[in-house]
């Protein structure tokens, strides 16, 4: 009989154990597809951003549910120049991503920074564009993602009301401060806009990068840049370094400057004045070095690790610390050896070295070579 007693305690016991690690693993596996649905949202919304044809660096709305089910997870169209609502349902079939759920089969939530929204009055968006949202007080948000607990006591689901999934209020304030309460289940994963702009700054150098590259295969050459000591646009003959040109110097005989000539149509974004170059105004950012304007092959720029390259291209990161915008010096836009001063004044014989992108505190530039 002790003997049975012994073996069934310890059958008990192993059970207990058992069904202990069995929870234990549900949990965990329940953690890891929560993780994995935020992030596969936080993907999309960045990527949304960057690819957005008219307006980089703009969110779509949220999507709200319907009375009688879960909506379509399209974003809600503006209502005038605003979201119906800054808070609702990740708009997953806007993202085209499967529909990501939490662990009672409800959409994920998402809050939109109102700076960010995908219409004109929102202009510019750019690095530094204020976002207007903020999380328990802490600036420049972009978007939030939202995976509601357990609903807790008084909360009705399903519901269309936000109360009865997350325990936070938005304020009304500006910046809007999303502030979740002490006794809040939720979990939140944050984009900043540090983090969405650095994708899009990175596709905006691509784009001119392609841009100039096509144009000197085209005209044989790459164009005078427009250095900081030049008026806004004004191309400077013997400048190497510079802003995109709205204009080139005299030639030939000429007696003023031409406009600016676009040979390829990989240009064509910076010639349409409603486009988002314009539109967002990256022309005060966004800067180029060549080796040698009459050598597009010539590789004579070097970056830490690669083959020297003939062409860069930089777009500078929101301001840092005491850089002011506009500025007359490189120094308010670039950080490290991207700020040498000789790409100050006419850079006719600006440095040739670059430092690598390094996303921190106190380095954000981002560069095309």
């Amino acid at each position: 009989m002790a003997y049975a007693l012994l073996f069934g305690l310890l059958g008990f016991g192993g059970y207990l154990a058992y069904a202990q690690g069995a929870a234990s693993h549900a949990r965990l596996e329940s953690m890891r597809a929560q993780h994995a649905a935020m992030a596969m949202a936080r993907e999309a919304l960045i990527a949304r951003a960057v690819n957005d044809a008219n307006r980089p660096g703009s969110l779509p709305c949220p999507a709200q549910r319907s009375a009688s089910g879960p909506g379509d997870g399209r974003a809600e169209l503006l209502t005038g120049q605003h979201c119906p609502s800054l808070i609702g349902r990740l708009p997953w079939s806007t993202l085209d991503i499967p529909q990501p759920l939490d662990d009672n089969l409800n959409t994920l939530w998402y809050v939109i920074a109102p700076g960010l929204r995908d219409h004109r009055s929102a202009s510019p968006i750019n690095s530094d564009t204020p976002t207007g949202l903020s999380l328990n007080g802490k600036d420049d948000i972009a978007a939030l993602i939202i995976h509601p607990g357990p609903p807790l006591p008084g909360q009705r689901r399903p519901s269309n009301d936000p109360a009865d999934y997350l325990e936070a209020s938005l304020s009304h304030d500006n910046p809007r401060d999303f502030r979740s309460a002490p006794e809040s289940n939720d979990s939140i994963l944050s984009i900043s806009r540090s983090s969405l702009m650095a994708a899009v700054e990175l596709r905006i150098a691509h784009r001119l990068r392609d841009c100039l590259n096509a144009h000197a295969r085209q005209t044989g050459r790459y164009p005078w840049p427009a250095p900081l000591a030049a008026g806004i646009g004004e191309g400077f003959a013997g400048s190497r370094f510079g802003r995109v040109p709205t204009n080139q110097p005299a030639e030939g005989g000429e007696e003023r400057p031409s406009g600016m000539f676009w040979a390829s149509p990989a240009c064509d974004f910076l010639t349409d004045e409603n486009g988002w170059w314009h539109e967002g105004q990256w022309s005060e950012s966004v800067f180029y070095q060549f080796a040698d304007p009459l050598r597009p092959d010539l590789a004579g720029l070097h970056i830490p690790g690669q083959t020297a390259r003939p062409l860069v291209v930089i777009v500078a990161g929101a301001r840092i610390g005491a850089q002011q915008r506009p500025g007359g010096d490189i120094a308010d836009y670039l950080e490290g050896r991207n700020a040498a001063p000789s790409r100050n004044g006419n850079a006719e014989t600006p440095a040739h070295t670059f430092d690598m992108p390094q996303r921190r505190a106190d380095h954000n530039d981002q560069i095309a070579y």
